[in-house]
């Protein structure tokens, strides 16, 4: 088995394409921002999010995700705590 990480300088579309063509059905993709630009939540290529929160305040908010057309329903799946105080929590995109 080869390794499950790679690494790109692809653009997000061409990343897509060659992962699709190689018979990738499930992909892992990190960071808001990235997200976003992979334009998954827009094109509804988005199954089930894992959503870490991290115990610091900052001082102005920042939107996870950039700006979305309209909301996106997420039903709540499983939480879990570390004694570092991070929080994970895995959502599924509702219908």
């Amino acid at each position: 088995m080869g390794s499950k990480v790679r690494v790109t300088d692809l653009s997000p579309t061409e990343a897509m394409r060659m992962l699709q063509s190689e018979g990738h059905r499930r992909v892992y993709v990190d960071g808001g921002r990235v997200i976003h630009s992979f334009l998954f939540l827009r094109a509804g290529l988005i199954a089930d999010m894992v959503i870490t929160t991290v115990p610091v305040l900052l001082g102005e908010g920042r939107r996870l995700f950039g700006s979305l057309a309209g909301d996106i329903r997420l039903q709540h799946e499983k939480t879990k705590s570390f004694p570092s105080g991070l929080v994970q929590s895995r959502y599924r995109i509702a219908a």
